[in-house]
């Protein structure tokens, strides 16, 4: 309420209610005061992108949500069970924070349906798209020098700097699995769905890791071109009949969309 834009009187701010910064740092200071008044969330929502132990520790500290992704139900619930336990440790509520999964699904009529999306998708991707799409995990190195056929090179600490879970996984997969090359650039450039089937089946795979504490809500991504229309129109009336999704909402930004409280205002009395 610092802004009161008085015409009558051509007080634009109050400026007792105009607060600095007066950052003094290695790099830079600055006294820090904003012409622009607080925002109705508080402060914006801070998401946390990944899964390593530094972005679990960054994002128990200071975020509002975490966008992670995994394989099964099992490594959900333990990032979960970890991430939630950090926040108690740093002082905060488990509410405090919002996991989302960042999952791809394909709706289907029935299990050859869902294969034949699959496999229409899967033909869209060259296998040099596919080298480049896996070269972007590993800071963008060049795949093409290696041959295709022979098993995943080792390639050391490569992309340990940048989606270090997505890597970590890629690497550890490959060795489990003996896979090739081509076989790991064309797995992730066309990743089969955690979540594929029939709107029932998608549905009740989302409520189980739901119910089964492996996420608060989740991202959901395409597995074809064509599957956020169908998830919308077919699974999402299910999961509201079920309960597990809103029907209006209850509010007007994303704060209170994610059921996150607004931040106390430091200088309110």
């Amino acid at each position: 309420d610092a802004f009161v834009r008085n015409k009558a009187s051509g007080e634009f701010f109050r400026a007792g209610k105009l607060h600095t910064l007066n950052h003094q740092g290695e790099f830079f200071s600055v006294q820090g005061p904003l012409n622009i008044g607080r925002t109705p969330q508080g402060r914006p929502i801070l998401f946390q992108a990944g899964a390593s132990e530094d972005g679990k520790r960054l994002a128990a500290q200071h975020a509002d949500a975490i966008f992670t992704h995994h394989d099964t139900l099992e490594q959900a619930q333990d990032f979960y069970q970890d991430v939630k336990r950090q926040l108690v440790e740093q002082g905060r509520e488990p509410d405090d924070l919002r996991i989302f999964q960042g999952v791809s699904v394909i709706v289907g009529d029935d299990d050859a349906d869902v294969e034949r999306q699959y496999q229409e998708t899967a033909r869209l991707v060259s296998i040099e798209n596919a080298l480049n799409y896996l070269g972007r995990y590993f800071e963008h190195y060049d795949f093409s020098r290696h041959p295709l056929d022979a098993p995943f090179p080792d390639i050391g600490d490569l992309g340990q700097n940048s989606f270090r879970s997505t890597t970590d996984a890629i690497k550890r997969n490959a060795r489990e699995r003996n896979l090739t090359l081509r076989q790991v650039a064309l797995e992730a450039a066309s990743p089969r769905p955690v979540f594929s089937g029939t709107p029932e089946a998608v549905a009740d795979g989302l409520q189980r890791w739901f119910d089964g504490a492996a996420a608060d809500g989740f991202i959901i991504s395409g597995g074809t071109p064509n599957a956020f229309g169908h998830f919308v129109d077919r699974v999402v009336p299910i999961l509201q009949q079920r309960g597990l999704f809103r029907r209006a909402y209850h509010g007007d930004t994303l704060r209170e969309h994610l059921g996150l409280t607004r931040p106390l205002n430091r200088f309110t009395q």
